[in-house]
């Protein structure tokens, strides 16, 4: 799958990037606010992107989410560990994987991501969390 990160702080984006291809993901390319995370998408065209909430531009994870579920089959999983600030309808998104991960929290919402995507629009079923114990 073709996955685009959306994280502002770089060692976290590197372990992202890092766990992905080890779970056999092609990362496709890193953004660390709304305009390079559109431009991104646009450029790229992921299968998938995880989304950082709160980025150095403020919360416009919500945004990117929105901004990228409403232009097709993109599947979208919050990264955060801010999970209050998600909103309830989830903003296109199908999963939340809290900080701080594991590699088995990666992988398994890359797997709900993939699961998606191939099965069509990303906004199919319900949202599912994929918690990681802290």
């Amino acid at each position: 799958m073709r996955l685009l990160l959306v994280e502002d702080e770089p060692f976290i984006a590197l372990d992202l990037q890092l766990l992905s291809t080890a779970a056999g993901h092609e990362v496709v390319g890193v953004a660390d606010c709304f305009d390079s995370a559109l431009a991104l998408a646009a450029s790229a065209e992921p299968d998938a992107v995880l989304v950082d909430i709160n980025l150095r531009d403020g919360f416009s994870g919500v945004r990117i989410a929105r901004a990228l579920t409403g232009r097709g089959q993109v599947a979208v999983g919050f990264v955060t560990g801010n999970a209050e600030q998600i909103p309830p309808d989830f903003a296109g998104a199908l999963a939340v994987l809290e900080k701080p991960f594991t590699q088995a929290g990666v992988e398994e919402i890359l797997d709900i991501l993939q699961t998606a995507h191939g099965g069509g629009p990303a906004r199919v079923g319900a949202p599912r969390y994929a918690r990681v114990a802290r």
